[in-house]
């Protein structure tokens, strides 16, 4: 009998962790929104074709922007924990 390997990308799996925390540096906060709106543009570049006219390109640079998502989320997280040490 054959199994089936679901591989879950490690960035779906930050992306379900982004949503749930809300940055509150600005800076960081308005770099995650400029993220977010870069994701929409390829988004809509892609089509109804979803990658097929830039090779996984964009595919490629949509997972790469989450995965700056969840980044710029440690780093907020980071900062927040050390502020309040001082």
């Amino acid at each position: 009998m054959k199994k089936l390997l679901l591989v879950v990308p490690l960035s779906l799996l930050a992306a379900t962790v982004v949503y749930s925390y809300d940055i509150t540096h600005p800076n960081l906060k308005d770099a995650y929104a400029m993220a977010e709106q870069a994701i929409g543009h390829i988004r809509e570049a892609q089509g109804p074709e979803k990658g097929a006219q830039f090779g996984g390109h964009t595919d490629k640079a949509i997972e790469h922007l989450k995965q700056a998502e969840a980044e710029l989320i440690e780093a907020d997280k980071y900062s927040y924990a050390h502020e309040k040490k001082k």
